[in-house]
């Protein structure tokens, strides 16, 4: 007060002032009934379970694993003022499912609902193992997709991602979209190539969709509908030369976030190229 010039200038450092004390007790100066819940939840869960943990203790990694023995991330925060305050769940990476077919997947978000006001970290797993356990055919079969096949898009897929197309060699290539509620039925296709390539390949898998056997991957069915004899070309059995996937202008596969769409029309060349760069060329 004695350092202020006028009543304004004192009134404007006092709420400053009142900010930072405020804030800091908000940040820092958490009753010891946090602390006591936090390390009760965590010796419930055990602390080796913890595959990362914050220095104050109020965000913690938990790593959790499919049937399968695949690995998944589930991310916890407690908030100020937890137990009253709900746990923060970070959404597991899953698929999501059609509209109009999603009875299944929205009971289990229902439950997760019904968990969302519960102070239990216990209880917030056993939900995130349910869904580990609801997705984990799908995701059976896209692991196997991708280990299978050579998978050209997208580059790096994620949990979540129901689509891959695969190449099928001489500029061909294939994009399935796997329904999560139905992982092993017949998927959305979608053939990519020169005309005279893809219009027999087509019909393929028109006159043989009825040999599709649910029993068995989806990867291993279009090997029979297509009539793959040694089954799809993958980074094990062809090199990425052979392939011939890069854009005969920029000499890459992926530019600007796309894969070459575009075939050169000319039967002995059939060379891809990106949309864009063959703009840029013809400017």
């Amino acid at each position: 007060m004695e350092e202020s010039t006028s009543m304004e200038s004192f009134l404007i450092e006092l709420v400053d002032t009142l900010e930072a004390i405020l804030s800091a007790m908000t940040d820092h100066e958490k009753p010891v009934s946090y602390w006591k819940n936090i390390t009760e939840q965590l010796d419930t869960l055990g602390w080796d379970k913890s595959a990362h943990l914050s220095e104050d203790l109020s965000r913690v990694q938990i790593e959790l694993y499919d049937a399968s023995k695949r690995k998944h991330d589930l991310t916890v925060s407690f908030p100020p003022g937890y137990p009253a305050v709900p746990l923060i769940v970070e959404p597991l990476e899953v698929p999501e499912c059609d509209a109009g077919q999603r009875s299944l997947s929205q009971q289990v978000a229902a439950e997760a609902l019904l968990l969302k006001n519960n102070p239990r970290l216990e209880a917030v797993i056993q939900q995130a193992e349910k869904q580990l356990e609801f997705f984990n055919e799908f995701w059976d079969v896209m692991q196997d997709i991708g280990e299978n096949t050579w998978v050209i898009d997208p580059e790096n897929p994620t949990r979540a991602d129901r689509m891959r197309r695969c190449a099928l060699g001489n500029h061909c290539s294939i994009q399935i979209t796997i329904d999560p509620l139905s992982p092993r039925s017949i998927p959305d296709m979608r053939l990519f190539g020169p005309i005279a390539s893809i219009e027999p390949m087509r019909t393929k898998l028109h006159q043989n969709a009825g040999r599709w056997d649910e029993s068995k991957l989806p990867r291993k069915n279009l090997e029979v509908l297509l009539e793959l004899p040694d089954g799809f070309p993958s980074p094990v059995s062809v090199t990425k030369d052979e392939m011939n996937i890069e854009c005969g202008i920029c000499y890459s596969f992926r530019f600007e976030g796309q894969i070459p769409d575009q075939l050169c029309s000319h039967s002995k060349c059939q060379q891809p190229f990106h949309r864009v760069c063959l703009y840029e060329v013809a400017k």
